[in-house]
């Protein structure tokens, strides 16, 4: 754990320099602000969505009709966060459900900056290397889906809460490169079975918003 302007911070979930609207299956989890469990209740290890959580649920179902590369995998809407996994087809794939290109979405690669994240032995970018990856991170595909996401379903959610403007969703999210099939299976298992493991799970606690953000990173780097 590293330290900024004086103090611990976790550092980024992400793969530095990675290209994300690369062809991948992306892990995601997103969770709400001060993780109050405003999407529903876990009873008898079903999840019972509230109004909100009707809300994210119907969301998580339009992704696909958010880029023609995109395809959603297995998801969950639990009482205070998501999980799911987006996968990106090739450059070249199409969904058959969205009418948005590329144009509408972000960038389909960022050149040399992405492939310093493939390299056994990475060369040490320059500073504007950086800069320049940071501008384009931000048009990147998989950053604007959740953007997009999280914009519409606090839209919806403060109209019913009569709450203009307020943020229902953490600043930061976790996002995990799946490398393999075992590593698919396992995440996939992982999802589908988080309701019955409410009592357990990590969110379900009073831990630090860092504990939370350290553990489910870690459980994705497992092999």
């Amino acid at each position: 754990m590293a330290k900024f302007k004086g103090k611990y911070r976790i550092e980024s979930n992400r793969w530095q320099f990675w290209d994300y609207s690369a062809p991948a299956n992306y892990f995601i989890s997103i969770c709400i602000l001060h993780r109050e469990c405003i999407l529903g209740d876990i009873i008898n290890g079903k999840m019972i969505l509230s109004e909100y959580g009707n809300i994210v649920e119907t969301e998580i179902k339009k992704i696909q009709e958010y880029h023609k590369r995109i395809l959603l995998d297995e998801w969950v809407v639990m009482p205070n966060h998501i999980h799911c996994i987006i996968k990106l087809g090739d450059y070249g794939f199409d969904n058959g459900i969205s009418l948005i290109g590329d144009n509408g979405m972000g960038n389909d690669n960022v050149e040399k900056i992405h492939e310093f994240s493939l390299q056994p032995i990475q060369p040490q970018p320059t500073t504007d290397e950086i800069k320049q990856y940071r501008k384009k991170r931000r048009k990147m595909i998989i950053p604007k889906i959740l953007g997009k996401f999280q914009q519409q379903t606090s839209k919806q959610i403060n109209i019913l809460r009569n709450t203009p403007g307020t943020k229902n969703w953490q600043r930061d999210y976790h996002d995990h490169v799946i490398r393999n099939d075992a590593e698919y299976k396992r995440i996939k298992y992982y999802i589908i079975n988080n309701p019955k493991k409410w009592n357990d799970d990590k969110f379900n606690v009073q831990n630090s918003k860092e504990n939370s953000v350290k553990k489910i990173h870690e459980f994705s780097q497992k092999t």
